[in-house]
């Protein structure tokens, strides 16, 4: 496995930097942007960060996994908001992790040798993501999605809704928060039960008006 920060751009630069702990370089080195799966993001999408209710917007995190990328191992990345620019721009610190054929995510990368201001972030993020039942929906979120099976295809914690790229995810943002999403399935079988009911009411309120009716049909 092979495992990255992706840094805060604070000076709104051209380019993204990452670290692996000891150095920066730019992202475009880790990970050229012609191997970049479609929909890759390096932080948290803005759609995410506009439907955020107020004060929330510290515990967003957003996760993608996708899998087999490279015809091998998985590429999984982790997002968090990381405090604003000089502008009031908001800023993100992720995880990036390129996994080897058989290899799970491991988050175990050190903040030491990353930039001052940036360190308090990072060592925020991994004690999140690192704390056993610690009741956070969003890390819960994120488990869920890395024990998808492969054969879901690309994965959010977190559903978004202007990708053009699709995704599968079974959490949404809404006004109070993050929720998982009801299974589509399971929607679509209670309003089959609805309209089976809206018209068998009806008929049975004729029939009861009617007891000849009910004895031709039981006898």
């Amino acid at each position: 496995m092979r495992a990255f920060w992706i840094l805060p751009n604070r000076d709104q630069g051209d380019d993204v930097l990452a670290s692996d702990g000891s150095r920066v370089l730019p992202l475009r080195d880790v990970l050229e942007p012609a191997r970049r799966p479609a929909g890759f993001s390096h932080g948290v999408p803005t759609e995410l960060l506009e439907r955020c209710p107020p004060g929330q917007r510290r515990e967003l995190l957003f996760a993608q996994r996708f899998p087999r990328w490279d015809g091998a191992g998985d590429l999984v990345s982790v997002c968090t908001t990381a405090g604003v620019d000089a502008s009031g721009r908001a800023v993100h610190i992720g995880l990036l992790l390129l996994l080897g054929p058989t290899e799970i995510p491991i988050f175990a990368l050190t903040p030491a040798g990353l930039p001052e201001a940036d360190r308090p972030h990072a060592a925020a993020l991994l004690r999140r993501l690192t704390t056993r039942d610690n009741g956070d929906p969003w890390v819960r979120s994120l488990r869920e999605m890395l024990a998808e099976p492969p054969d879901r295809g690309p994965v959010t914690n977190v559903e978004l809704e202007r990708s053009p790229t699709p995704f599968a995810a079974r959490y949404a943002l809404g006004p109070r928060g993050l929720e998982r999403k009801r299974e589509r399935a399971t929607w679509l079988r209670s309003l089959g039960a609805l309209c089976l009911l809206a018209n068998v009411v009806p008929f049975l309120c004729v029939r009861a008006q009617s007891p000849g009716a009910f004895i031709w049909h039981f006898n």
